[in-house]
């Protein structure tokens, strides 16, 4: 069977996944989202000139000679507090102000308060007081209509934060993609009498890999190793209008591996059965006739992890439109030994050091879990065109946020 290359794969599920529509969402609950729309300041922030520190409002020029030998003494004839509004007032003198109150005419500078000696109905300046000292003017972040976040951003706490100080009250976000999880086996149907089975673990695992990025996903009962009801599975999957499903077992060569023929009898489009790598060699992508895509996983459950972290990630984000993730070099200083064939995918821990490195595990055979109690990161061998081996690190949890720079670490 021709198996296409990992890069190839990556292209074709990236070339075949539509973009999703997107939806209006509240601000406070738009945490983990992607911005599916430019999001302009519905507000001047801040909204009005106000202090930067508690102190006393003044006119600098009525300060502009004082010094310790001759200290300025001016008259307290106000207060202006944060969340009230100015007090106007024409009379010389100071007004007492807190951080982040309003400040009107003729004041046009603060002096912190520790800077000054306080009396009982005024205070002594030491030395001047600069123009505009100490004054947040209007809009000096952000001015209304200003573009502020763009499009294909992850919402943080902290865009959340200043999108709130800007007056946003909701957002435009790419929706989420709706995901089925689905496993496939006898050998996980717990029949009554028999001890041969085996605990499914790859959905799980992989519906929780789902909500890591913030899906919901929903996880389908065991489908036995039978044409007629894994397409049944699959119509269930469907009723749940998903727009990917997500399948683990049942595709390799064997008499017992149906989910090609289910897929076949849907009148599914398969794009490529098979990659040339490992572990998951097996991997299918294809799109039902809804334009749902499917993802069918190897039952092995370390391939299972590597198929969705890759393949279905990839395609997550492609929905959102988020771009390729790059990962960071790794430094191997002999390669001597390892699998030259397609692309290898190792088990391995990456520590920040001082220096960053990352460890490969002992132990990389596609049914061991153990090993990954250990690990954090995921090795990608690979070939540049001349042949020669790249190694890139990937962090096993994914992410959506923006790509850092690679950085170069070494493989022990």
């Amino acid at each position: 069977m021709n198996r296409i290359d990992f890069p190839a794969a990556l292209a074709c599920i990236e070339t075949v996944t539509p973009d999703l529509p997107v939806e209006s969402v509240a601000i406070d609950e738009a945490l983990g989202r992607i911005i599916g729309a430019d999001v302009v300041a519905r507000a001047d922030y801040p909204r009005f000139d106000c202090s930067a520190m508690d102190g006393f409002a003044l006119v600098a020029a009525d300060a502009a000679d004082a010094s310790t030998d001759r200290p300025i003494r001016l008259d307290l004839v106000g207060e202006s507090r944060a969340g009230a509004a100015a007090v106007p007032t024409s009379a010389p003198g100071a007004c007492a102000i807190s951080t982040g109150a309003p400040i009107a005419p003729p004041f046009d500078a603060v002096v912190a308060k520790e800077r000054v000696v306080r009396q009982p109905s005024a205070i002594l300046l030491s030395e001047p007081v600069g123009l505009g000292r100490n004054i947040r003017r209007r809009g000096e972040d952000a001015r209304q209509g200003d573009i502020v976040a763009t499009s294909g951003q992850l919402v943080t706490p902290e865009v959340i934060g200043a999108l709130c100080c800007f007056g946003v009250p909701e957002i435009d976000a790419v929706r989420l993609p709706r995901v089925v999880v689905l496993t496939t086996g006898d050998e996980l149907r717990r029949t009554s009498g028999s001890e041969h089975f085996v605990h499914d673990s790859n959905g799980p695992m992989i519906a929780a890999m789902m909500r890591q990025v913030g899906l919901a996903p929903q996880i389908v009962s065991p489908a036995p190793d039978d044409p007629g009801a894994l397409v049944t599975s699959i119509e269930q999957a469907l009723a749940a209008a998903p727009d990917l499903i997500i399948s683990t077992g049942g595709i390799s060569v064997g008499d017992h591996d149906q989910v090609p023929a289910a897929l076949q009898a849907l009148g599914a489009t398969i794009h490529f059965r098979g990659v040339a790598m490992r572990p998951g060699k097996p991997v299918l992508f294809a799109t039902l006739p809804n334009g749902c895509l499917y993802f069918g996983l190897p039952g092995n459950p370390v391939a299972a992890a590597v198929g969705a972290r890759f393949f279905v990630i990839a395609a997550i984000r492609a929905m959102l439109g988020l771009g390729r993730e790059r990962g960071s070099a790794v430094a191997m200083a002999d390669p001597s030994g390892t699998d030259s064939v397609g692309t290898r995918i190792l088990k391995a821990r990456w520590r920040p050091g001082p220096p960053p490195a990352v460890t490969l595990a002992a132990d990389q055979r596609s049914h061991t879990m153990r090993p990954l109690l250990d690990c954090n990161s995921w090795v990608v061998r690979s070939a540049d065109p001349d042949g020669d081996p790249v190694w890139t690190c990937f962090a096993m949890t994914p992410s959506f946020a923006e790509d850092q720079e690679a950085e170069s670490v070494r493989l022990r």
